[in-house]
């Protein structure tokens, strides 16, 4: 473990030990029982009595709204909430989240995980796979697959008699999902495996679905039986007189219309989506506000209009870097790094950083106020993010690496790129954007990720602990993106960086590529783990980024969090030492998600590259995922990819991928626009459930070391094109077993900045 996760668990430890009173740093955490799932009371939904939320979501805790685009708002009760603490008991005496954020929100998350409880169920019983091929090797072994499991074939979701179905009623159509049992172990020792279906595409903003249960069976095969409340409902027998009218008028005619007869039934309830607004509005908003500030209203045409963000610099040096090329031969750059930091408009609530925090990049950090967040009209539950008045503008570090010259040779006019460090890191992991910089003409920044940086760990702490905390995640992380995106405003605009002597080489030579007030700009971003998570919402509402890599990325931490060996490593203890009853756990993980879309791409992928929200551009995405990632799931990469429209490469090998039946059309190369590539180090095929990879070594950090990977990103990152580096075989990397030293994967013999990509 490394000496900055080291400090990150036991800062994280220590903290939560104070709110739980459970052991501090350096001892283990001792989990209790799983409790009995609390009583049901008039604020919970009797549709599933295993606990208060479920069936979740459900537009059960939903009122209506006319002010609100889906013409719904959450409203849950603080009583229907998650408790908290050591001392919660079937009586509820825990302290339950607080709600008020949530019911801001007008439907539930495009990624929401869908869940009930159904005692007893099998689920490849119930799909009828229970037959098909799997292996003698268990989880986490060489060999490992299981064809019997939904993931393995997400398609059958479109079969006529499928027991499990999710319809768009705007659409009338089926959305693909897959669905799983609750696999941790927690769950599985208690005997509480709630029931979860994952959106395959993320859900339509603003849209309503119903879900519905037929035919389930256990594991001998037994056709389970509807629950007394729901048989009441579908007799149209119940005594709630306006639900028994909404499933009468808007949940059964849907069903009927799609072949799904309502007596065979087992459970049934409707949804609604968060509107595009909804989840998207606070960030347009203070973004749209400070480049309007600058003299920038136009921010859909990539094009500089008025000033550049005010900036100072704090130090600069230069320092030799040299490497070797997939082909052996050794190349070396002069890198010049400027520190110092950038003014931006502040729209939180209190402050922001301390002197150490501005100017200090050491253990320990300083850290913002806890519980910061926008600073907003109280009175108002509608009110958008205002500046704030005492402090309205902070003063972000930045960190940069300019290119004084190669081989040799004076450095040419190069592109900007935006790096996003990795989980709760700082500025200072810059030195990992080397992988395109090496290969391509491309100079690089950052910044800390706000909300998910290493000055955050107490915020983070106390959100593990209280769930109600998350708004504060989500809010700095929306200031965050401006930081960033004023950071490459100032990147790209002529009397920004390229203006200041420490951004020129030697003898003032221009080294830095601009726009100007009649070009487009050509700001690339790159970023890996957590900037490969949060750096797809920062593209989505970047007005100056054109092309972006994300690195070994995903969306959605609800389906992240049981898949990364991140969380269940260490952040998980704390978590569930709070949260202690495992279906309260995943309901946990849901409502978290429904703040924390603001603050990540499942928020913004809807918009992330074809379809951008308004007064936006539109951006092209390279997802390069690491097959088997220990950190993060290859399935998260792959519903995002799907939802932002990026097609899937060639390059795994025969029978490599976990799917009988992959639910994507592989493209060949070359290939122009979105893409996702798997490279593959010989892990064994990750888990079909919601388990973390750990066999053999983690390739979390491989496909950013490939050479041949770096030529094949600066190409993209310059024209948008996808070229083969791998000559039509499969993408091994490096570390993969079947190399034995000497790289599969090399890049063509031509600089990618001199690379003609073919017309086709």
């Amino acid at each position: 473990m490394s000496r900055v996760r080291r400090y990150l668990t036991a800062t994280l430890t220590a903290v939560a030990a104070a709110s739980l009173g459970i052991p501090s740093a350096g001892a283990s955490i001792k989990l209790v029982e799983p409790l009995v799932p609390a009583t049901t009371a008039v604020t919970c939904d009797p549709l599933d009595p295993a606990a208060c939320l479920l069936p979740f979501p459900s537009d059960f805790f939903t009122v209506a709204d006319g002010s609100t685009d889906t013409g719904r708002r959450i409203n849950f009760s603080i009583d229907a909430m998650p408790r908290n603490g050591t001392e919660v008991t079937e009586g509820g005496e825990g302290k339950p989240a607080d709600p008020s954020e949530w019911n801001r929100n007008d439907g539930f998350s495009p990624g929401s995980m869908v869940m009930t409880y159904v005692p007893g169920i099998d689920l490849q019983q119930t799909w009828g796979t229970a037959d098909r091929p799997h292996s003698t090797a268990g989880v986490n072994e060489q060999g490992y697959f299981d064809h019997r499991d939904h993931i393995a074939d997400i398609g059958l979701y479109q079969n006529p008699d499928a027991p499990i179905v999710i319809i768009d009623t705007e659409t009338g159509q089926r959305h693909p999902f897959w669905s799983e049992l609750d696999q941790h172990p927690s769950a599985v020792s208690a005997g509480e495996q709630v029931l979860i279906m994952r959106p395959a595409i993320n859900f339509t903003e603003g849209h309503r679905y119903v879900v519905a249960l037929r035919n389930l069976k256990d594991s001998a095969g037994t056709e389970i039986a509807a629950g007394e409340t729901f048989t009441a409902f579908k007799n149209g027998a119940s005594n709630d007189v306006a639900r028994q009218q909404h499933f009468d008028d808007n949940i059964f005619p849907v069903l009927e219309k799609a072949g799904i007869a309502k007596d065979d039934l087992y459970l049934a309830w409707d949804f609604t989506v968060a509107s595009e607004r909804n989840l998207s509005e606070r960030m347009l908003h203070i973004r749209d506000d400070a480049f309007a500030q600058l003299g920038d209203t136009d921010l859909s045409d990539r094009k500089v209009q008025g000033a550049s963000p005010q900036f100072v610099v704090d130090s600069v040096e230069n320092r030799n870097d040299g490497w070797k090329d997939s082909r052996g031969r050794d190349h070396s750059q002069v890198i010049r790094r400027v520190q110092g930091r950038i003014t931006v408009p502040n729209y939180m609530d209190r402050i922001q950083q301390t002197e150490g925090h501005v100017k200090g990049n050491q253990l320990p950090y300083d850290v913002p106020a806890p519980g910061s967040r926008f600073f907003e009209d109280p009175t108002d539950s509608d009110t958008l993010p205002d500046q704030n008045p005492v402090e309205s503008t902070v003063q972000v570090p930045f960190m940069c690496d300019v290119v004084i010259s190669e081989d040799g040779e004076p450095s040419e006019k190069r592109h900007g790129v935006l790096y996003g460090h990795g989980l709760l890191g700082t500025r200072s992991q810059l030195g990992d954007l080397k992988s395109p910089r090496r290969n391509g003409p491309f100079w690089g920044c950052a910044a800390d990720w706000w909300g998910m940086s290493s000055p955050d760990l107490p915020t983070v702490a106390a959100i593990l602990t209280d769930i109600s905390n998350v708004p504060s995640l989500a809010d700095r992380a929306q200031q965050g993106f401006l930081n960033f995106m004023y950071l490459g405003r100032a990147m790209v605009h002529p009397q920004g960086f390229a203006a200041h002597e420490a951004f020129r080489g030697d003898n003032g030579k221009d080294v830095i590529k601009t726009a100007t007030p009649s070009g487009q700009t050509h700001l690339s971003y790159d970023g890996n783990s957590q900037g490969g998570i949060m750096g797809g919402s920062l593209v989505a509402v970047s007005p100056d980024i054109h092309r972006a890599i994300l690195g070994v990325p995903g969306m959605n931490y609800s389906t992240l969090l049981n898949r990364s060996v991140d969380w269940e490593g260490s952040y998980a203890e704390i978590y569930y030492a709070a949260y202690q009853d495992p279906i309260e756990r995943q309901i946990g993980f849901a409502l978290i998600q429904m703040l924390w879309d603001r603050g990540e791409s499942n928020g913004y992928a809807a918009h992330m590259t074809d379809d951008p929200y308004e007064n936006t551009p539109k951006h092209e995405v390279m997802l390069q995922v690491a097959y088997s990632d220990h950190q993060v799931a290859n399935v998260a990469a792959e519903v995002e990819a799907r939802t932002i429209g990026a097609n899937v490469m060639q390059g795994l090998g025969p029978g490599r991928h976990w799917a009988l039946d992959p639910f994507y059309e592989l493209t060949s190369y070359p290939y122009k626009g979105s893409s996702l590539i798997y490279w593959d180090s010989g892990n064994a095929t990750p888990p079909n459930g919601n388990l973390a990879p750990s066999e053999g070594s983690d390739p979390h950090g491989h496909p950013r070391s490939e050479p041949a990977a770096g030529w094949q990103e600066a190409v993209f990152l310059l024209s948008g094109w996808n070229i083969d580096v791998c000559g039509g075989g499969p993408y091994n990397t490096d570390n993969h077993p079947v190399n034995k030293g000497v790289p599969s994967c090399q890049e063509p013999d031509v600089p990618a900045a001199d690379y003609d990509p073919p017309a086709i």
